[in-house]
């Protein structure tokens, strides 16, 4: 199984594989960034900064939790990141299939 194919295989089930909060979805994802001699997520962050607009002096998990809240305050992020946040779970996997799919086309063309 490929990296896109387990991240699939993640969205789909993130229950399985013990992934309730934000907070371990996102360290699951930076596992796979360091299983890959952190390539995988290479220019995710600058491309969350460039894409939401809120700014390139963010790390990408702040950038999904905004982009997953955008009308709560600048620290909502901290509890998002802990509690239970679907949302921004949801999220995180959308902007990473559009993030690697926009890559892929990119290395392609």
């Amino acid at each position: 199984m490929d990296l896109r194919d387990r991240l699939a295989d993640v969205r789909r089930r993130p229950n399985l594989y013990g992934l309730t909060t934000f907070g371990e979805a996102a360290a699951f994802v930076t596992g796979m960034d360091a299983a890959t001699e952190w390539r995988f997520l290479e220019g995710f962050r600058e491309w969350l900064a460039a894409k939401s607009e809120l700014g390139a002096n963010l790390v990408w998990q702040v950038l999904v939790v905004r982009i997953a809240y955008p009308d709560e305050a600048n620290d909502y992020w901290v509890a998002a990141s802990h509690g239970e946040s679907s949302e921004a779970v949801a999220v995180l996997f959308d902007e990473l299939h559009s993030f690697l799919t926009d890559r892929e086309t990119r290395n392609t063309e």
